[in-house]
């Protein structure tokens, strides 16, 4: 299913409302269930890797809602892009946030799709599109008389959240990882109960969705001794103590310069997969069809 988003580097095009310059039209696989509709569906938003590297998750967890009555779409904001792009993993992330918003607005005009019942679902850098989503004024503005209906986070990064604008009233639940270095869990402890519930899992390491064997990434870039910030009234990241400007890929080169280190550890046993598919067909059977 395609649809149509936009390449920016920062949310001061958002804020402004001049984001329309650059379309880019992307893609993702809409499962929907047996039967007839229309739907409840949740959007999977993949993290800073491609969402091949989701699919031991996605082959599990697809098939689960789907037999739950509710359909899924599987976001994609890379594949469509590389011909423009020479490295997607630079997207900013107000162009993953516009391309979750875009995806709502789309969905909610699919015949077999109920548009009050459309809910989100993230992991690490997508988790973090998953909670973006939840803000009101975003959600006014750029997917005017539809909101989300139910954000679910997975080991998001909380280190830069907008601290002006209020959440819309859909229900929150976000799922930290305890002993996360690389989107540091201490963060999103804080944050969590401040717009939802936090639903922490104990010994567990970024990217268990896979359960994958635990391993540690000593070439992976992190942010962990950064001061945390945010997204001001302009538009700008205030981070590590300052207020930033320019492009994405500049920001984060310039932080990184300054505060931030390498190693990383990821992984996590079939025991706690499972456990995240039950909440997760738990939230959204509660969220999306029992209401």
């Amino acid at each position: 299913m395609e649809y149509v988003s936009y390449n920016v580097t920062g949310f001061q095009s958002i804020f402004s409302d001049s984001y329309r310059q650059t379309p880019v039209t992307l893609e993702g696989t809409l499962y929907l269930p047996k039967g007839e509709g229309p739907f409840p569906v949740v959007v999977l938003q993949h993290g800073t890797g491609s969402v091949e590297n989701y699919r031991p998750w996605l082959k599990m967890i697809v098939p689960e809602l789907n037999q739950n009555k509710l359909g899924t779409f599987v976001a994609d904001s890379y594949s469509m892009r590389k011909p423009l792009m020479s490295n997607v993993k630079h997207l900013s992330l107000s162009a993953r946030v516009l391309d979750g918003f875009q995806i709502l607005n789309a969905l909610s005009k699919h015949p077999n799709i109920d548009a009050k019942r459309i809910g989100i679902q993230g992991y690490s850098y997508g988790g973090m599109v998953a909670f973006f989503t939840a803000y009101k004024e975003l959600s006014n503005q750029l997917a005017p008389g539809i909101d989300y209906a139910a954000h679910m986070p997975v080991y998001p990064g909380c280190d830069v959240v907008i601290k002006h604008m209020n959440q819309t009233a859909a229900s929150i639940e976000m799922v930290v990882a305890e002993l996360d270095d690389y989107a540091p869990a201490k963060d999103c402890i804080v944050y969590a109960p401040t717009i939802g519930v936090l639903n922490l899992y104990k010994g567990v390491h970024h990217g268990f969705v896979n359960a994958k064997p635990v391993k540690w990434h000593p070439d992976v870039g992190q942010f962990v001794k950064c001061k945390p910030g945010y997204i001001n009234q302009s538009g700008n990241w205030f981070y590590n103590g300052k207020e930033r400007f320019g492009a994405y890929s500049t920001i984060m080169s310039e932080i990184y310069r300054e505060c931030g280190g390498q190693g990383v550890t990821t992984g996590g046993t079939k025991r706690q997969q499972a456990q995240l598919i039950e909440d997760t067909v738990r939230f959204f059977k509660r969220m999306l069809v029992e209401k």
